[in-house]
């Protein structure tokens, strides 16, 4: 190898990393680590600086860092000593990685790769989900949970419905000239939109997949082919939901949710995350008014949440270090102005995806996918909800501008 190749090897490595981290993100939390750990250090060994300093002007850029750095300074005062509160920077380090991933110079052939790599590993997922369900007696004691073999129920809801819609589209785009393919991939959409309802039932991953079917009705355009793609839609829901025995019980246990937080249920822990939500946010709401505009510090959450065990304990019986809500867990930290913050950059990238071409729409969906999961859990801080965003916002920032920017 001369000097002259070192640059193209180094992409190339570049390009290797990505799609195993793409790879990773269902179902690894270790290899997603040390697989977007590489992928830094050679996107950094390959940087543009020139490309990276025109990146950082634009918002969608620079307002992930503007949160990363008032989240960095927030341990200044923080309820916490330096030592235990700068541990919860890290949460938020992921967004760091949205202007270096922006600035990459992604082709979309190249991004492309990395969504077969993140489509392969659902579609293993998947086949096992389905397995699990067809042959309940199965050797399937290691899953994580019925019908989720690694993480948890919402992370595999959140990346089936986003493989739905991405396949969905892409179907839809390739229909005319390859009928056959476009078909195969509507299957495998349904296949994975049915799993969601059928398999172990997510509130979350419920409402997140709603989302995404409305924006897909929105981009297929004209009232017949939207009711074609409604109808069915809705029947294999609601067969879904009659078929399903698990996902029958989810629905018992959130009506039991519905009923604890309405003071009438039998307080039974594992039915009781809505009540819990409802008790994290009505605190919240207390904590806020008390520092509404830098917050609490940085790692300041489970602390408050702690004064209040005495008076009013948590229905899980114990203080929460996450309100379940990624504005208020930003808020109770560095205030109103760090969820402003939040909230321009999600703008800035949703403006970002404005477009109609294919790159857009996919981060139409990612944008839209990571607020609705937002309202009720952190997904910006959470480590695959979060790293999921971070990154596919970059790579498609990257194709996006590198389609529409001039060069220079």
């Amino acid at each position: 190898m001369t000097k002259a190749d070192l640059p193209r090897n180094l992409a190339a490595a570049r390009q290797i990393a990505a799609i195993a981290t793409a790879f990773t993100l269902p179902f690894s939390t270790s290899g997603q680590a040390i697989a977007v750990s590489i992928f830094a250090v050679l996107a950094l060994l390959t940087l543009d600086r020139a490309r990276f300093n025109a990146t950082l002007r634009t918002p969608a850029a620079w307002l992930p860092v503007a949160l990363f750095a008032l989240i960095l300074i927030g341990v200044l005062w923080s309820m916490q000593p330096l030592s235990g509160a700068i541990k919860w920077v890290g949460p938020y380090a992921k967004l760091l990685l949205i202007p270096l991933v922006m600035a990459t110079a992604f082709t979309p052939k190249q991004a492309l790769q990395i969504a077969y790599g993140f489509i392969i590993a659902c579609v293993f997922l998947l086949a096992l989900s389905w397995a699990s369900f067809l042959w309940p007696t199965g050797p399937w004691t290691w899953f994580k949970s019925p019908g989720v073999p690694f993480k948890d129920n919402a992370v595999q809801s959140g990346c089936f419905a986003l493989c739905a819609f991405g396949l969905a589209i892409g179907a839809i785009r390739i229909s005319a000239q390859d009928r056959r393919r476009a078909i195969a991939m509507i299957v495998l959409a349904l296949l994975f939109f049915a799993d969601i309802f059928l398999i172990y039932l997510s509130k979350t991953g419920m409402l997140m997949a709603a989302a995404l079917l409305g924006l897909f009705l929105i981009h297929v355009g004209g009232w017949r082919r939207v009711l074609m793609i409604a109808v069915p839609a809705l029947i294999v829901i609601a067969v879904a939901l009659w078929a399903s025995a698990p996902a029958q019980r989810r629905l018992a246990e959130m009506s039991s949710d519905i009923n604890a937080s309405q003071g009438a249920g039998n307080g039974v822990q594992e039915t009781v995350s809505t009540a819990a939500r409802l008790d994290f946010w009505s605190k919240a709401i207390g904590f806020v008014k008390q520092a509404p505009l830098l917050g609490h510090g940085t790692g300041s959450i489970k602390p408050l949440y702690q004064a209040m065990e005495a008076t009013k304990p948590s229905p899980y019986g114990e203080a929460t270090p996450d309100p379940h809500n990624q504005t208020l867990h930003v808020v109770l930290q560095v205030g109103l102005v760090g969820g402003l913050l939040l909230w321009a950059m999600w703008i800035a990238h949703a403006r970002l995806f404005l477009g109609r071409d294919f790159a857009s729409i996919i981060g139409q969906a990612i944008v839209l996918q990571n607020v609705i999961g937002s309202l009720f859990n952190s997904h910006i801080s959470a480590v695959t909800q979060g790293m999921l965003y971070c990154l596919a916002v970059g790579l498609l920032g990257a194709v996006v501008r590198s389609t529409t920017t001039p060069p220079r």
